[in-house]
């Protein structure tokens, strides 16, 4: 069956709210565990995902969404602090912000897909 509606859209774009909700966790996580000893930082891996996905498909039609299920973000685990160091709570401060932002602007990306959709299916009328 053919679909009218780009649903690849609105998977890219939840996939990228969970790596943000995620990675909103991670730094959470990291800012509690400043001071442990022997800590492992978090990260979340996800946009080096989508970067392979971008060039390798080059100017091809966009992924199914069976396609994306490859492409959800993950907890990384950086190695373990050294003796005498701890977490940057400034650094983790600041992607906390940037995080953020980058949340509220997926958002209303988002919103506005499921607008047009809106639009789409009511034929235009409001």
């Amino acid at each position: 069956m053919v679909s009218i509606i780009d649903n690849s859209t609105v998977g890219l774009l939840g996939l990228a709210l969970d790596a943000a909700g995620m990675r909103q966790q991670a730094i959470a996580h990291n800012i509690a565990n400043a001071n442990t000893p022997g800590y492992q930082r978090i990260s979340v891996s996800f946009e080096s995902r989508l970067d392979a996905l971008r060039d390798g498909r080059g100017n091809m039609a966009p992924p199914s969404l069976a396609s994306l299920a490859d492409f959800r973000p993950s907890f990384v685990y950086d190695a373990p602090l050294e003796a005498g160091s701890s977490v940057a709570l400034d650094q983790e401060m600041a992607q906390l912000s940037e995080n953020t932002l980058h949340h509220q602007a997926l958002l209303k990306a988002l919103n506005k897909q499921l607008s047009l959709m809106s639009i789409a299916i009511n034929e235009g009328k409001r």
